[in-house]
């Protein structure tokens, strides 16, 4: 300390001055005379790291708010450089040298305690934590649970000053070692020991560090823990752990199918049950089968849950009876006193226990027999679980189910018969309300009706042979909805004939005729397998004939070819099979070669079906009949997109929006921007990606339909731009202006239709299914120009007109369509016939 001058020249000695007591005339207003009352520095730098400045001792410079200090005053000047030797090599700062690296030190402190007469002091164990990255200290003491102190973290991280006189300075990593002392704001810590991290360190710095020591034990923390402890039983029950099954066979039932036959007894009787054994905790249950009308209650847990003993003659004792330990002897009173404590010895050893065996599933199988509490129940059989389990398990391979023998099987008392449909309702309600006294409905297979709502089944018929002139002509459509399996007859419009169009028959349910409700019969209705064409069908004393069916009729049927084997195309192949019979390949091939006179593998469908029939023998119905013509039907190839519509489409979007020829002039340039090679050609998703930057007023199905769909320029599929902006371009080349429509019936429109008729047949294919032995020199390609459609030997007029060999892509609007030549007659061919036969 130094002394301080005051304004009237004498030295005042702060120490002394602070020292005094706080009476009138004993304190000194240092203030008195200054004239400079500005607020001190807190914060300097040392060693190149900014610190806080000391407040008790003046600046080491002046400044403001601070006094030059006399010339005789005593000053500490911290040490300008640090301690450590400079090292080789480059110089990395320390938060990076040292980042996240630790010294961890465990050690003790002692807190007196005067007030009590118990203990003297206490002992409390931390842990100190040195960080090297910035040479700050944090001490942590752990929480002890109802220890009735603030405990946590002690002193928050931070560099620590030392004590005076050395306030200056602060703690280093030199000051911590096993076995020193450090003072902490007034707390001393003994370190006792440190982590394996820490020895290595301080060792490779050259500080020797001492073998690790125990902590001091603190004896009220050990107090407590003898309370603790005494709360619980010294001597515990023994535990058994039943994780292992659980865990292994949860929710693994064993079934078994067993009977109870108590005839023997009074009013007994031959019961039926199952038996339920759980191998996740070996415990078994009893259910009983109770039939309907049987006269006995419904309760059908037989046996609750449990273990079930063998012998039940040693009944499970009551509760507290038995205890899973037996006491050898007691010392004192067996409940103890408040000064003495009962003292007793356990017989681990288990001599007084008594040995009760349970059921276990070793002990089932078909045929043994299971004493539950004196009842007899018989093992008769085990579902799919058990058996695989007695294999896996025991090697277990008979599994032959116990039968009882006719004198053995109980007897059913008689049913009544079920009484004839009274005609009031439906008859699966009148069944209901029959069979109980509860006014229930009829339950209806929703999942069916739900999978197969829309899927409904179109036939045109007609009256089979009916006897009135009036009736020949009568056109109907009946529908067969297979979502509940009805029926319903509507009559087609039938011009000047008197006669109403409308419901013929209400949708529901047909039975088939001959059913007689007063003999008792069961109604039979009519199933999905026997609506095929040609098939007669009575419905409400009418008896229709089916003509045809629609196109989703066909092909419903031909994709569950299992429901309706009419429409399968295998079976239909092996009727066929089956009806050539004797005749030979050259005779078949004879037959099919006379009806087909240019000999290109075709006939015509009236002419097939002639011959089918007559080689068959007519074991064909009409149905099949059209399978197979369907299925060897000779379409023409696809015409191809309607691009003249198209393109009056899409000028006509153009020319609404004023898309004029400026605009397609900009994006020619982009386009040839993006052809380098000035092949005149761009792939698809580049024109796709140039005409939605160019903003084209087109929808955007339709621009993508335009892209996907416009004919190719070369052999890597793209797009000759310099056609495609002609074939927009509505200045220069229009076409016929379209009317507004929606984009779906546009699309209706361009789109090639499937043929809705079969014309030809390719018998070709047909001989090589029905007999694969049959090798002829009929030419592959199939030609269908009798019906005025593309064939590979004529090409479809607009597909030439669209070729790069012409001007443009757009035909002139007076431009005439061009008749397709039909095939001249060829030469006759000679067949070879090759039958091939299998050894």
């Amino acid at each position: 300390m130094y002394p301080r001058m005051n304004p009237f020249g004498s030295a005042i000695d702060q120490s002394l001055a602070k020292s005094l007591p706080l009476l009138p005339g004993n304190t000194f207003n240092f203030n008195v005379g200054s004239d400079r009352f500005h607020v001190s520095k807190h914060w300097t730098i040392k060693n190149g790291l900014p610190l806080l400045a000391d407040r008790d001792f003046p600046r080491n410079k002046p400044g403001i708010g601070g006094n030059e200090p006399p010339p005789w005053a005593l000053q500490k000047m911290p040490a300008d450089c640090s301690i450590y030797p400079k090292g080789q090599g480059p110089r990395i700062p320390s938060y990076v040298a040292f980042d996240k690296q630790v010294l961890t030190f465990e050690g003790y402190y002692q807190a007196p305690i005067p007030e009590s007469a118990a203990e003297n002091f206490r002992v409390h164990q931390c842990k100190i934590f040195y960080y090297l990255e910035d040479d700050t200290v944090q001490v942590l003491e752990p929480k002890t649970f109802n220890s009735g102190m603030p405990q946590g973290n002690l002193i928050r991280r931070h560099r620590i000053p030392m004590d005076p006189p050395c306030d200056e300075e602060y703690y280093t990593v030199q000051h911590f070692n096993v076995g020193c002392e450090i003072t902490l704001y007034g707390k001393t810590f003994f370190i006792c020991s440190c982590d394996a991290f820490t020895r290595n360190f301080l060792n490779r710095i050259g500080i020797r560090v001492a073998e690790n020591m125990e902590m001091p034990p603190d004896m009220a923390t050990e107090k407590r823990k003898d309370i603790k402890r005494s709360l619980f039983a010294r001597k515990p029950h023994e535990c058994r752990d039943t994780r292992g099954p659980f865990l292994s066979h949860d929710r693994h039932v064993l079934r078994f199918w067993a009977y109870w036959d108590d005839r023997c007894n009074l009013y007994g009787d031959l019961r039926e049950f199952v038996l339920h054994y759980f191998l996740s905790d070996d415990t078994m249950e009893i259910r009983e089968t109770i039939k309907p009308n049987s006269g006995y209650d419904s309760f059908p847990c037989f046996l609750r849950r449990g273990k079930v003993m063998k012998d039940p003659s040693k009944l499970i004792p009551l509760p507290g009876v038995e205890s899973p330990q037996t006491i050898l002897n007691v010392f004192g009173s067996i409940h103890g006193t408040k000064n003495k404590k009962a003292h007793f010895l356990v017989d681990n050893l288990g001599l007084g226990a008594r040995d009760i065996i349970y059921y276990s599933d070793k002990d089932l199988a078909i045929g043994a027999v299971i004493n539950a509490l004196g009842r007899a129940f018989i093992l008769a059989r085990c579902d799919e679980f058990t058996q695989q389990y007695y294999k896996e398990r025991y090697g277990i391979e008979d599994f032959t189910p116990l039968e009882l023998t006719k004198s053995e099987m109980p007897v059913d008392p008689p049913r009544p018969d079920t009484p004839p449909y009274a005609g009031w309702g439906t008859e699966e309600d009148s069944l209901v309300s029959w069979k109980t006294l509860e006014m229930k409905p009829h339950v209806k297979d929703y999942r069916k009706f739900a999978e197969k709502e829309k899927d409904v089944l179109r036939f045109d018929a007609k009256l089979y042979n009916p006897l009135q002139k009036v009736n020949r002509d009568r056109r109907f459509t009946i529908n067969y909805y297979m979502a509940d399996d009805t029926t319903q007859v509507y009559e087609n419009l039938h011009p000047n004939t008197g006669l109403p169009k409308g419901n013929f028959f209400f949708r529901g349910r047909v039975k088939k005729a001959g059913y007689q409700p007063e003999l008792g019969n069961k109604p039979e209705y009519y199933e999905p397998k026997e609506f095929f064409v040609g098939n007669i069908l009575n419905i409400n004393s009418f008896d229709f004939q089916l003509l045809e069916g629609d196109e989703f009729t066909y092909s419903y049927m031909e994709r569950n070819k299992e429901m309706f084997p009419a429409a399968d195309i295998c079976i239909c192949l092996n009727k066929i099979r089956e009806a050539f019979g004797p005749l030979q390949a050259e005779d078949i091939l004879k037959c099919f070669a006379e009806n087909d006179t240019r000999l290109q593998g075709v006939m015509d469908l009236r002419n097939f079906r002639s011959l089918l029939l007559q080689i068959s023998k007519c074991a064909l119905n009409e149905h099949e009949i059209q399978t197979i013509c369907r299925c060897y039907a000779a379409h023409a190839p696809s015409p191809g997109v309607d691009f003249l519509t198209l393109q009056a489409i899409v000028q006509t979007e153009l020319r609404k929006f004023q898309f004029d020829k400026f605009l397609l002039e900009r994006v020619e340039y982009t386009l040839r921007h993006r052809d380098p090679c000035r092949s005149g050609n761009v792939d698809r998703e580049t024109l796709r990606a140039i005409l939605k930057g160019a903003k084209l007023p087109l929808d955007k199905a339709l621009l993508d339909f335009l892209v996907d769909k416009f004919p190719t320029g070369d052999d890597c599929n793209r797009v000759p731009y310099c056609q495609l902006l002609k074939f927009l371009d509505w200045e220069d080349n229009p076409a016929s202006v379209a009317k507004p429509t929606a984009i779906k019936c546009i699309f209706d429109w361009i789109l090639p239709q499937p043929p809705l008729k079969i014309i030809c047949v390719n018998y070709r294919a047909f001989l090589d299914d029905v007999c694969p032995n049959i090798k002829c020199a009929l030419p592959a390609v199939v030609c269908c120009c009798n019906e005025r459609k593309s064939c590979p030997q004529h090409p479809q007029t607009c597909q030439s007109q669209f070729s790069p060999d012409q001007n443009g892509y757009c035909p002139e609007e007076n431009a005439q369509e061009i008749g397709m030549e039909e095939c001249p007659p060829q030469e006759p061919v000679t067949i070879y016939v090759s039958v091939l036969v299998s050894t």
